[in-house]
């Protein structure tokens, strides 16, 4: 067994930090193959135009993919060259043979090939994104939707604070990502950019076509032509891992949130699955949250490799390379965990079970106070506010030092006798009648995230 030092390899950790379909995209051989196929689409391009023979860009286009490619060869000669590319050449030279091998990677740069090759795998990786993202979001409608009533605490700085909805908790995370999907199209549509400059943007190795060659072999590869080169601006594709990773930065916020509500102590959710699930090695007793723990872990990882972007940009002059070598990690990283993330994140809410009783029982923790917003607001139509907030206050003082709740504290205090009748008291103290406007932003929330159903094109 070849031992692997990357958990994005490990056998037992199959798909944890990588789901399948993207590493297709970022590993090895997808890496490889996307600079072959840009290397066809060039030379396609270039014998369409007249810029090789035609014969000679069919040969290449016929013989050349990932199959011809020896992997220990091209190694040795990466680390002779610090580039893969020219190594990548030398095989694809030889796999077309003579007379049509002069013209493989005519008038082009290593740039050119992974550059556009790595668009290519961010094309083909937003759209895996996309496709989660959509999955995601249309949990969150379902559940919201189920869930616009279902009474819970609000809690704040780790509080209880006053009556919401779970469904407008679930909203809240609905438009949010409504937000990302945009920003995460919006960023990966301008990254999924052809880069065909040649050695220093000018293209004078092609000339005079070197624009119509740079547009053509954009539409082979189904990618964007920028107006200039991009060897030395790394923006788009920067803008695009840092969107990946706010995208990260709220998995994993959602994901705690979820976890605290499973804890013992809360118990308002709780992951349901096959048997064995989340057991402890020691207590029986324990069945753990591994979907929320996994879904924040990773995204923590997403959303810290995704600061190191910002790197890639110190470029000098025309291009350079100490912070180009770093992108080659970064991008797959990003949007390898993004991808995982998301992918627990769907796992979680797919069996994520809602305890509406508990959620009810929690409300009354705090024997009413968490309707004091209510009370003062209900004696500020009598007396000055700052009056009515010092007789509620009062008021909670006497529930914290005694066994009391709000209700007793208001039918048995003399400070309080004519404010409120007892009917006043059962409404003001009503959880129910106190979650304001929640149902229908959650309403107007799902609507709007139902309107956004874009295609990645």
């Amino acid at each position: 067994m070849i031992s692997s030092t990357s958990l994005f390899d490990w056998n037992i950790y199959q798909d944890i930090y990588a789901p399948a379909e993207m590493k297709n995209v970022f590993g090895e051989r997808g890496a490889i193959e996307s600079w072959i196929n840009v290397e066809r689409a060039i030379s396609r391009t270039q014998g369409a135009i007249g810029i090789i023979p035609e014969a000679a860009a069919q040969a290449i286009d016929s013989k050349l993919g990932i199959d011809i490619i020896d992997f220990d060869r091209l190694q040795s000669d990466v680390q002779i060259v610090g580039r893969p590319v020219v190594g990548l050449v030398r095989q694809l030279t030889d796999a077309v043979g003579e007379p049509h091998n002069v013209w493989v990677h005519y008038g082009v740069s290593t740039y050119d090939i992974m550059d556009s090759g790595t668009a290519c795998q961010i094309k083909d990786g937003i759209e895996i994104i996309h496709r989660q993202l959509a999955e995601l979001r249309e949990i969150w409608e379902n559940l919201a939707e189920e869930h616009k009533l279902t009474i819970m605490i609000a809690r704040t700085n780790g509080q209880h604070a006053q009556p919401t909805t779970f469904g407008a908790r679930v909203a809240n995370w609905l438009e949010e990502f409504v937000r990302h999907h945009k920003r995460v199209l919006s960023s990966g549509h301008e990254a999924a950019s052809v880069q065909l400059g040649s050695v220093t943007g000018s293209l004078a190795s092609v000339h005079p076509n070197g624009l119509e060659l740079r547009d053509g072999v954009a539409a082979e590869l189904g990618l964007r032509s920028t107006q200039a080169n991009w060897h030395n601006a790394r923006d788009a594709i920067a803008a695009c891992i840092l969107n990946l990773g706010l995208v990260c930065a709220s998995l994993a916020r959602i994901a705690r949130d979820v976890a605290s509500l499973s804890s013992t102590d809360i118990g308002e959710t709780r992951e349901v699955g096959q048997s064995g699930r989340g057991r402890s090695s020691a207590m029986p007793h324990k069945q753990n949250p591994r979907a929320s723990e996994f879904a924040e872990g990773v995204a923590r990882l997403g959303r810290q490799r995704a600061m190191g972007i910002s790197e890639v940009m110190a470029q000098e002059h025309e291009r350079s390379g100490g912070g180009y070598t770093a992108e080659w990690m970064l991008v797959p990283d990003v949007f390898l965990l993004t991808s995982a993330a998301l992918q627990w994140q769907i796992d979680l809410f797919s069996r994520l079970q809602i305890d509406k009783e508990r959620m009810s029982q929690n409300i009354q923790a705090t024997r009413g106070m968490a309707l004091s917003e209510n009370l003062t607001l209900f004696l500020a139509r009598r007396m000055n506010k700052m009056e009515a907030r010092k007789r509620v206050d009062l008021a909670c003082e006497r529930v914290r030092q005694s066994s009391k709740s709000m209700s007793e504290v208001l039918k048995s205090g003399p400070e309080f006798k004519d404010l409120f009748s007892d009917e006043d008291i059962e409404n003001l103290l009503d959880p129910t009648k106190y979650i304001g406007a929640a149902p229908e932003i959650v309403e107007r929330t799902i609507s709007y995230s139902r309107d956004y159903r874009p295609s990645n094109s």
